[in-house]
């Protein structure tokens, strides 16, 4: 009887925090964190549940998709910042990048030898996956993502950083990645070495995508696919096939959103692709 009962209250609480979390129910994402409780963030987090852009009213104060309580927008744009600034210093410290008069990153010309230990991720890699970047002459064997994951240079459709919108709407946003130009079917490739941390299933705002942790800290993020070809805890290596753009979640055309965090901050995703990558016009 006792276990029936402890069962049944089980099922009632995690209920009630799926409907609260928006699992169930629909409710309005991006959500402030100040809103949630401790559970409640840790089963969003749990469900890979992350927002890529945030909202703030005519005050600047965040008013959704804010990772912490009620930021300030020059807060968040400083932090923003800085995160960028020793993002870039670590590629030419410890990468051996250059930063060309335009401020332009390009990766050493030299091949980066393959690394059969995966840097310090634990999940093996394949021996098979160690051909992708060799059949796919676009990518290299490297665990730092560099090069557009569509294999070519396209255009920009909305840009990382803050963007304002119409002046009746009054609010001003902030974009944690990059929307890449691309019709639907566009093959999507691993920048770098990796582990599939999350995928999701038509996810609200992100729709179909996938989340790929890096060595050093780095993760790579994808949204609105069509179509994931890997699978959560699958290794992947550079030039690997990921899954296909689409026109899933919360959006308004087919393109790929493409985020990069180092340690955990999303920062710009232009320091980490090939320099001709311009604003769509």
């Amino acid at each position: 009887m006792w276990g029936g009962a402890i069962i049944s209250f089980a099922m009632a609480m995690f209920t009630h925090t799926a409907v609260f979390a928006g699992f169930i129910a629909p409710m309005e994402f991006p959500k402030v964190a100040a809103d949630l409780s401790f559970v409640d963030r840790m089963a969003l987090n749990a469900a890979g549940y992350e927002p890529y852009e945030s909202e703030y009213d005519e005050n600047g104060k965040c008013i959704s998709g804010c990772a912490y309580a009620l930021p300030n927008i020059e807060d968040e744009i400083a932090a923003m910042e800085r995160r960028n600034a020793m993002a870039r210093q670590d590629l030419v410290d410890d990468y051996g990048y250059t930063e060309t008069e335009d401020g332009d990153l390009i990766p050493p010309a030299e091949d980066v030898p393959w690394d059969d230990g995966q840097g310090d991720l634990d999940t093996p890699f394949p021996i098979e996956h160690k051909q992708c970047a060799i059949q796919n002459q676009k990518f290299k064997n490297t665990n730092v993502p560099y090069g557009s994951p569509l294999g070519y240079i396209t255009c920009i459709t909305s840009d990382y950083g803050v963007q304002r919108k119409l002046s009746w709407y009054n609010k001003t946003k902030i974009h944690y990645g990059i929307d890449l130009a691309a019709n639907t079917g566009t093959p999507i490739y691993a920048p770098a070495n990796g582990v599939v941390e999350t995928v999701f299933n038509m996810n609200r705002t992100c729709g179909n995508g996938i989340i790929i942790k890096h060595p050093s800290g780095y993760a790579t993020q994808y949204c609105h696919l069509s179509r994931v070809s890997v699978s959560r805890g699958e290794s992947v290596a550079s030039g690997c096939l990921i899954g296909y753009t689409g026109n899933t979640g919360l959006s308004t055309g087919p393109h790929l959103h493409y985020a990069v965090k180092k340690d955990g901050y999303a920062i710009n995703p232009k320091n980490f692709i090939e320099p001709g990558h311009r604003m769509c016009r």
